[in-house]
């Protein structure tokens, strides 16, 4: 009843300000490790974040990515060729994320207490099962990914159906944070491939 739809309403919120948080991150990664303006990068990454937010798929954000990496940031093609489509099959890092929230939302309704063990199983296999999802909208393999990870943690999945129905607007913001993800992976990999290349010329300078 109301009772279950403001339970249902939480989620979507705890979930959409989660993958916030995990977006947010990646600017202060990229300010710290990319040695990036934050301001430079943001506006840089905004089509393919747009896209991101509209199709709900890493993979078909994945030519605006490579065309911010390159023609906006000025990344080499060597890097952004390599590091984004690795990325996009890859590095979700959204995923544990929502893996970890479903199950502890199942677990709240239920009201169930989780151990600490049962955490860092359920932890350990979301990293695991993320590596493996497809860059799609969530809602095409939400049971594949989330099930898994719900049942390791030894509780009920019959929840899984309904907070299927209401996966749109998380994902949305899930797909946003792997996408911004996946350009900081790239800027970071930039930095460190220059660096080496500064390096090695100085090395050849001096011999």
């Amino acid at each position: 009843g109301l009772d279950m739809l403001t339970a249902l309403g939480w989620y979507i919120v705890l979930l959409c300000c989660l993958h916030l948080a995990v977006t947010s991150l990646m600017y202060v990664v990229i300010a710290l490790a990319g040695n990036e303006p934050v301001r430079r990068f943001a506006v840089a990454i905004l089509p393919a974040q747009t896209i991101a937010l509209s199709t709900q798929s890493s993979l078909a954000s994945l030519p605006a990515m490579v065309e911010s990496a390159r023609a906006r940031l000025g990344y080499p093609l060597a890097v952004a060729s390599l590091v984004l489509p690795m990325a996009v099959s890859l590095f979700r890092l959204t995923s544990p994320v929502q893996y970890m929230t479903v199950a502890a939302f199942v677990a709240w309704i239920y009201g169930i207490d989780l151990s600490a063990g049962q955490l860092v199983a359920g932890a350990a296999l979301a990293a695991v099962i993320s590596m493996g999802s497809v860059g799609l909208p969530g809602q095409v393999s939400f049971m594949a990914t989330n099930m898994p990870v719900t049942q390791a943690m030894g509780l009920p999945t019959e929840p899984l159906g309904i907070l299927l129905a209401v996966d749109t607007v998380p994902d949305m913001f899930a797909t946003l944070g792997n996408v911004t993800a996946d350009l900081t992976a790239t800027s970071v990999v930039t930095r460190q491939s220059r660096g080496d290349g500064d390096a090695s010329a100085g090395a050849a300078g001096e011999t």
